[in-house]
């Protein structure tokens, strides 16, 4: 079995409608995608009748950005209701875990200070919560030192940094999904939890148009944060 379980739509900063990403994950012979728009589950329901009716497993999540300055972002799977955004990263995976829900780190270590969790805040946030994955494989260009300081993290504390998780953070439809991915057997929770997961890279990602690109980084790096001090998100 494989999943895309880091996926966006028009609910948050996405290009594609819950119809476009559901026909995308089909074509990209995927057996189940998790949605996570940014601060938002506007659009899970849809994007679950969908793959329902086309036979794709869609889980309920949400990318959850935490309090400022860093608002580094934590993901949940499995949510019954979307988590507040603006609390610390370690009060943001207890809400998870208070659902019920599984905590999933990001595109971890990246070198930039916004929304990528660093490794000391890493340390700090497993010395209280145990997280249940961390993507392991991702589209997000860290570096070799980087992806090496990772790898020797997650070595030291695999217990507390749950499964390795692959995930192409999808954006862009037919472009980029499944760049990157998560393969396990059976049920995908119980996979998780049981850490029975193997990410990997399926296909490189490819390029959407220039103005398509310009569109999501304008959605990203100005509309989101506007609907953010709106309260809309």
């Amino acid at each position: 079995m494989i999943a895309d379980p880091h996926c966006h739509t028009l609910a948050s900063d996405g290009m594609v409608s819950p119809a476009e990403l559901v026909q995308a994950a089909l074509q990209a012979q995927l057996d189940l995608i998790a949605l996570t728009d940014h601060d938002t589950m506007a659009s899970v329901q849809t994007t679950q009748d969908l793959g329902k009716e086309a036979g794709l497993i869609v889980v309920a999540g949400q990318e959850i950005t935490t309090k400022w300055p860093a608002q580094t972002h934590i993901v949940g799977w499995f949510l019954s209701e979307p988590v507040r955004r603006g609390m610390s990263i370690e009060e943001t995976v207890a809400a998870i875990h208070d659902q019920g829900a599984l905590a999933i780190v990001p595109h971890p270590f990246m070198p930039v200070y916004f929304g990528s969790i660093q490794p000391e805040m890493l340390r700090r946030l497993i010395d209280k919560h145990k997280v249940d994955g961390i993507e392991m494989v991702s589209t997000v260009p860290i570096g070799a030192h980087r992806r090496r300081q990772l790898e020797e993290f997650y070595a030291a504390n695999r217990e507390l940094l749950g499964a390795a998780i692959g995930g192409s953070d999808c954006h862009f439809g037919s472009h980029d999904i499944a760049s990157a991915v998560t393969e396990y057997e059976g049920d995908f929770r119980s996979a998780v939890e049981s850490c029975r997961t193997r990410p990997r890279r399926l296909r490189r990602a490819g390029f959407p148009p220039a103005d398509v690109y310009a569109r999501q980084q304008y959605r990203a790096l100005v509309q989101l944060p506007l609907r953010r001090l709106r309260g809309e998100l």
